[in-house]
This record gives structure tokens, C-alpha cells and sequence, in this order.
């Protein structure tokens, strides 16, 4: 039996399909190019085609667990529902589906949350707070090129979770044998403010770097403009910025139902430090 992780060569997708291969277990890649790294079956599947959902399921072998990271915009859950549907057709037992902590299941970006729920499947969803590896996707050209990171979020504490820890989780809720629950929030060990992770960028990469706080207007703007979200996305991401400055993960902070990870900012700065090295040196 295999498991097919979809956006395989993420920085999530690549921790599950690395834990589930270091325990003896086939790996299924799936991505847009068909391509996979060495070592791993790949398969095409693009949620912007939904003719592709067919793909994964061409292999002799028989997959019984998925892990789904969708990617952003509401528009994917059209193709995620009858990918689900192929998925259960063919004998997948079940699914990991990698969320947020500020999706509930009844809202827009909830609906293949809900959909798993509807049609009473095996199933683990994955919320975690704001990621660590974000101070690498989405800010690394702005602290490698102008040693700063950009933030609607003046007041916000937040556990950072890594990468590293939400793909343990989900290697653990695709090969348990039984789950004793449908979702989790999944937070880091440690609050911090956003000046505060200044500071501990600072202090391992040798140089100051700055947190630079605007309206949530202004980050929405360079969400659409600079990074290339979709709008939709984008007012949602700006939303959860602006409710996690009012609180939202700090309240996540002791609360006995999460999953709490291990690796700090620090360690998680030490490992990247490379990537976030000045332009010129990199």
C-alpha cells in the first residue's frame, strides 16, 4: 500500500513524504510538472486541471492514505471534492488535510473540510498557526535584500510552527491506526511578537533586522501586487493578520487541546540561515 502526498515538493509536502519513506512506506509525489525528487514515484496532478485527478490512482499499487495541500483561492475546493470522490473510488482510506487555525469548517475556505466531514471519512485536518518557514517563502527577498519583513501585525503574539513539526504531525495522523480526533491546531513552543523574531533573526544572522508594521490595506496590496496571491486569499490572509493582532494565537497558547511542536525560531533561523544571507551572498 502507498501514500500519495500531494504538493509533494513543498516545504510540508516534503517532510510527510521524507517521514513516510523513512518508515518503510511507498510515496507517491504528485505536483503540477509530474516531477519528484530522487528516491520518490511521481505523478501529475494540477488542481487547475481538473483532468488530472485521475492521475494518482494509475499506479498498480494500491494508495491508502493522501495528504492535501491545497493551494490558494476558494476555486480549488472544485477540483479537491471530486478528487476526494475519485480518491475514495479507488480504495483511500484516508485523507490529511493541511489548514489553518483561522479556517473554520463552516467558512469559504472550510468547504473541503466540511465536505470530508459530510461525507463521514477518515480524516485529519491540520491547522497551524502563522509558519515559521514564512520568514523564508514569503519574506527571504525582502531580509536578503533590505534586511527587514513586513507585517499588519504591531501587537500580535504568536507561536511560529515550523514546517518540520506540522509535517511530523501529519506522517503521525496518516500512518495511526486510529485517530482520536478530526482536527488540531498546531502551534510552536514559544510567543513571540514580530519584533521580538526580529530580534532572534538578528542575533543569528549577524546583521539588524527590521520589523516593518503596516495598515492591513498596505498588506493586502503587497500580498495581490508583489507576491501574486489572489485577491480572495489575500483579504483572508490580511483578516487572520489583523485577528492575531487582536489575539487570536495568543489564545491558542496554553490551551491543552493543541499540538505543541519543538522547534524554536532560533533553531529554525540556524538551519535557513544560509537562505536568508544578504543578495550578494547568496
Amino acid at each position: 500500500m502507498a501514500f500519495l502526498v500531494t504538493g509533494g515538493t513543498s516545504k510540508v509536502g516534503t517532510v510527510v513524504a521524507r517521514l513516510l519513506k523513512d518508515d518503510g512506506k511507498k510515496v507517491i509525489i504528485s505536483s503540477r510538472s509530474g516531477r519528484a525528487p530522487d528516491g520518490y514515484e511521481a505523478t501529475k496532478l494540477d488542481w487547475a486541471d481538473i483532468s488530472t485527478i485521475d492521475t494518482p490512482f494509475i499506479s498498480d499499487e494500491p494508495i491508502q492514505g493522501v495528504y492535501i495541500m491545497a493551494p490558494p483561492g476558494l476555486s480549488a475546493s472544485e477540483t479537491i471534492v471530486p478528487f476526494i470522490d475519485k480518491a475514495v473510488a479507488h480504495g483511500v482510506k484516508r485523507f490529511v488535510l493541511l489548514s489553518g487555525s483561522a479556517v473554520e469548517k463552516e467558512s469559504d475556505f472550510g468547504k473541503v473540510w466540511k465536505y470530508l466531514d459530510d461525507q463521514k471519512l477518515d480524516y485529519f485536518v491540520l491547522r497551524p498557526t502563522a509558519f515559521t518557514d514564512n520568514f523564508h517563502q514569503f519574506d527571504g527577498a525582502s531580509i536578503r535584500e533590505s534586511s527587514q519583513f513586513t507585517t499588519a501585525m504591531p501587537n500580535a503574539k504568536i507561536p511560529f510552527i515550523s514546517a518540520v513539526d506540522i509535517g511530523e504531525l501529519a506522517f503521525r495522523a496518516l500512518t495511526n491506526e486510529k485517530n482520536e480526533r478530526s482536527d488540531q491546531c498546531v502551534i510552536g513552543p514559544e510567543l513571540l511578537t514580530y519584533d521580538q523574531a526580529a530580534e532572534v533573526l538578528s542575533n543569528v544572522l549577524g546583521r539588524k533586522i527590521t520589523h516593518n508594521i503596516i495598515t492591513g490595506e498596505q498588506m493586502s496590496q503587497l500580498y495581490t501586487e508583489v507576491l501574486g496571491i489572489p485577491l480572495q486569499t489575500a483579504t483572508f490572509l490580511v483578516k487572520a493578520q489583523l485577528d492575531m493582532d487582536a489575539g487570536s494565537a495568543e489564545r491558542l497558547w496554553g490551551n491543552s487541546e493543541v499540538f505543541v511542536g519543538k522547534e524554536t525560531l532560533k533553531v529554525w533561523a540556524e538551519r535557513n540561515k544560509s537562505k536568508l544571507a544578504p543578495a550578494l551572498n547568496v
